[in-house]
């Protein structure tokens, strides 16, 4: 039967989770410790300077991400999602290792958008996880996922925190870019790539690419993804130097920001595998709201703290709803397309990630250095409520009147979805 699933998807759906765990606690090994990095290698930055610098890096990776996402989705849908889950891990690997050997700001910037544009094996991942898994299972093994994908996130500060203690921030790049190999190494010999009707068809991608972006309902899912994902993500480079300015003089706060990062990385983990079962009981369009109205909720105290502890607090409770946020977002996409332009909308939405996660925290270092650190936190609440919102509405009303295209011949299923206001899988 259709609705169990693609021989072997649940073997394929660990392996995934597995491999793209292993990459994000490499390359999560950069992302609190590259303003200090950045001023090690040009000691003249203040703090704001580095965090704008910071910035600018993870900016131009997110261009690279962001043109390169509907390729790499396209390429996808026509050859297979495993090679490009490879692809993701051997260019990530590469440029942490680059990362090692950088000597100045622009070359850390350039190897940046180097991996911008080899990103994708999230999106990848899921692609192929939507592809063969039961469509009544999807959330619980996207919640799964998105549990792994920020568990890895979780663990990678800490565990380069001990490494740049010891050995320095150049070892603990060229270690990471050697680890994620490893990821690469899974991908090739444990996932199978399904051949059934739920996996990508040869000569397909371009289609793909065209429905989606052809169709209403999907382009309002993924505008109402960038809208509620842009906020968050702004307060990542002020977060490391903010601490720094809070901490007492002298105090070394490698080891703060690690944990930091981890105790929101592994709340937003949590919150992301029991999202599945939220969504199931409550809706997925209702958990969607929830984790917007909550994100903001606590973003605003994050600016008026006086004291680290408060400030770790205020960031841990706002990564819950970011946990629901994320896994009701990617919940969200495979009921807008059919199975044959799964890579497609994820690639799209690797672009949406790379505008809000990545060109939002170029926008929080800019606030940074013109208003303060406390601008940036309310900014970004505002962003969610006055953008976020309102798009939730368009969402709704465009969902209750278009429906998801299906080419002739295209084989496909139709499930009851998750939440009766959400339109139906189409796979």
């Amino acid at each position: 039967m259709e609705d169990e699933g693609a021989p072997g998807w649940q073997r394929n759906n660990y392996a995934s989770m597995f491999a793209v765990f292993l990459l994000c606690i490499t390359f999560s090994f950069t992302i609190p410790f590259l303003p200090l990095y950045l001023q090690q290698l040009d000691p003249a930055l203040t703090g704001q300077e580095a965090a704008l610098w910071a910035g600018i890096a993870t900016a131009l990776g997110g261009v690279g991400s962001f043109v390169s996402g509907p390729i790499w989705g396209m390429l996808g849908d026509r050859f297979g999602r495993k090679p490009m889950l490879i692809r993701a891990c051997f260019g990530g690997a590469i440029g942490l290792t680059l990362f090692g050997f950088a000597t100045s700001i622009w070359q850390v910037v350039a190897i940046r958008t180097f991996i911008g544009v080899m990103a994708g094996a999230p999106a990848a991942a899921m692609a192929l996880i939507a592809a063969g898994t039961p469509a009544q299972r999807l959330p619980k093994a996207l919640g799964q996922f998105q549990g792994a994908t920020l568990g890895g996130i979780a663990l990678g500060p800490v565990i380069a925190a001990v490494f740049i203690a010891g050995f320095g921030y150049r070892p603990t790049f060229v270690v990471a870019g050697i680890l994620m190999f490893s990821g690469a190494l899974v991908t090739v010999f444990m996932i199978k790539e399904p051949t059934r009707a739920l996996a990508a068809k040869p000569g397909s991608g371009t289609h793909g690419l065209r429905t989606v972006l052809r169709s209403p309902l999907a382009w309002a899912a993924l505008m109402l993804v960038l809208l509620l994902s842009f906020a968050a993500p702004m307060v990542q480079p002020v977060l490391p130097t903010y601490v720094l300015d809070l901490l007492p003089s002298g105090v070394n706060g490698t080891v703060i920001i690690g944990w930091i990062f981890f105790g929101m990385s592994a709340a937003s983990a949590v919150a992301a595998v029991y999202a599945g079962r939220l969504i199931s009981r409550a809706g997925l369009q209702r958990i969607l709201l929830i984790a917007a109205i909550g994100i903001a909720v606590f973003l605003i105290p994050m600016g008026f703290v006086n004291s680290v502890i408060a400030l770790a607090l205020f960031a841990i409770l706002m990564s819950l709803f970011q946990g629901l946020l994320t896994t009701s977002a990617v919940s969200l996409l495979p009921t807008v397309v059919t199975a044959a332009a799964l890579s497609s909308m994820f690639g799209l939405y690797q672009s949406v990630q790379a505008l809000s996660s990545q060109l939002g925290p170029a926008l929080g270092g800019v606030i940074a250095v013109q208003f303060g650190y406390q601008a940036v936190f309310i900014i970004a609440a505002a962003a969610m409520l006055v953008l976020g919102l309102p798009m939730f509405l368009v969402f709704k009303k465009v969902a209750a009147t278009h429906t998801i295209e299906v080419e002739p011949g295209e084989i496909h299923q139709i499930e009851k979805s998750v939440d009766s206001q959400t339109p139906s899988t189409g796979r």
